[in-house]
């Protein structure tokens, strides 16, 4: 063998050597992920290595430093940003991309928008401070407002400035221009800043209201009497006199003069609720709902009829209890008619008999919200929470428990689980996944009701 070939056999032995010992060698690396930290002994050889042996997915617009491809090392720190879909609207155009990109600069930037010294930056309809981050978040929601102009005339001294606010009341407020409520502006502090706006207010000033034997003082910007009453809460009525009247302009000295003449009834009213009556439609198709007659509660009533002169009363009259309005059954009717239907999701044909609307979020046994402890039996006894495991309200599980669903998105279930939930009002599912496999959620879904018709299908939804 020459020595030329012996060299070569040395060097790839070398290599081979050093190749199985940095394979058997272990490294530990911690992984920032998702909101959690997780420490990995492993004999991966890159990033991507890692993050899949934890089972971690990215996309390939999440930032993942170091880089997927690099070689690990004892102590390396893996970070995974993921990216959200940002939604622009600006200069009345809406703007579409996906990014793991915080700096709102540079996001508006890459979809060729420009942040101006005075324009502001709104997010989730709130003004977003300047230097601030983007959130984590799946979507965000910009609208990049521009500035306008407001020419603003107070007490017939004109001054202009620009605002990029989203109302009058806002950019008021940001020029350090206060008013009470007794100042009058036109248009009003919530209108919306859309273009060039005119606007003016007026301060208020005192004048005083003398009401049978008392005074009442109050601030206004009324340019009438009739204004200055109607601000304070005072109606003429009857045969009610102001002095100066109604359409005179307030006084130069604010005092104004109300002489009541006034006939009072007081009623003691008791509401008397309708009743409610439902009854099936055999014609009307499940989930239907109609009102065959309205509904209408009564009233009934003790009055007392009294007279006053100026703040003196001068009659009383009891008037007899009596029934106002009878009330009046309302009758519903709701459809019993099962209808079978078929619709293609997630590139499937399903049968189904009833879709609604649901909030779904997701859980899996040791994600269930109570800290520190981790949950592996399930209300239906279907064993511990997994995909194809369904959790609802109480009420719901007792009416649909074990009937067969289809989520898009997720896929197949079957209802055999309770949930806890913040909002009543909410219609809220959970979504089970393994501890291994676990997918967050929070979203608005539909959710169908798949065949075979269960014989215990409620004919009332929701149960």
């Amino acid at each position: 063998m020459t020595p030329a070939r012996l060299r070569w056999l040395a060097l790839a032995a070398l290599v081979l050597v050093l190749v199985v010992s940095y394979v058997a060698s272990t490294r530990q690396v911690t992984v920032l992920a998702d909101g959690r930290a997780q420490v990995l002994t492993t004999r991966a050889l890159t990033v991507a290595s890692a993050l899949d042996e934890l089972g971690i997915l990215t996309a390939r617009e999440d930032l993942v430093q170091p880089a997927r491809f690099m070689p690990l090392r004892n102590g390396l720190i893996i970070a995974v940003q993921r990216a959200a879909r940002i939604q622009v609207h600006a200069d009345g155009e809406w703007y579409s991309a996906v990014s793991s990109e915080k700096d709102p600069a540079a996001v508006l930037e890459a979809m060729g928008l420009t942040l101006g010294a005075e324009d502001q930056l709104l997010l989730a309809g709130q003004p977003l401070p300047q230097g601030s981050l983007l959130p984590d978040a799946a979507v965000i929601v910009l609208e990049l407002r521009r500035p306008h102009t407001i020419t603003l005339q107070v007490n017939g001294q004109t001054q202009q400035f620009r605002s990029a606010a989203v109302t009058l009341g806002e950019a008021l407020a940001q020029q350090g221009i206060a008013y009470s409520a007794a100042d009058h502006l036109s248009p009003a502090a919530e209108t919306r800043l859309q273009g060039s706006l005119s606007a003016s207010l007026q301060r208020a000033r005192a004048f005083t209201i003398t009401l049978a034997e008392r005074t009442l003082t109050q601030y206004s910007a009324a340019a009438t009497v009739g204004e200055a009453l109607a601000q304070a809460g005072i109606a003429l009525q009857g045969e009610d006199i102001s002095e100066p009247a109604e359409d005179q302009p307030v006084p130069a000295d604010g005092v104004i003069r109300v002489v009541r003449v006034t006939e009072s009834v007081q009623l003691v009213q008791e509401i008397i609720p309708h009743e409610t009556r439902w009854q099936p439609d055999d014609t009307a198709e499940l989930d239907a709902i109609s009102v065959v007659q309205l509904g209408q509660d009564g009233v009934q009533a003790a009055r007392v009829r009294v007279r006053f002169e100026d703040g003196q009363e001068v009659s009383r009259q009891n008037e007899a209890e009596r029934v106002l309005v009878e009330p009046l059954e309302q009758i519903n009717g709701y459809g019993t008619n099962v209808v079978i239907r078929t619709a293609v999701v997630d590139g499937i044909t399903i049968e189904y008999y009833r879709a609604v609307q649901v909030f779904a979020t997701s859980y899996s046994p040791c994600r269930s919200g109570v800290p520190n402890q981790c949950f592996h039996g399930t209300s239906l006894g279907a064993g511990s929470p997994r995909r194809g495991i369904v959790a609802t309200w109480y009420n719901w599980f007792i009416a649909l428990g074990g009937h067969s669903v289809y989520i898009p998105g997720y896929g197949a279930g079957i209802i055999a689980d309770v949930g806890a939930y913040r909002d009543r009002s909410v219609p809220w599912i959970d979504l089970a996944f393994t501890d291994a496999d676990y997918e967050p959620w929070a979203t608005y879904v539909t959710m169908y009701f798949t065949t075979p018709v269960p014989p215990d299908v409620p004919l009332v939804w929701p149960p």
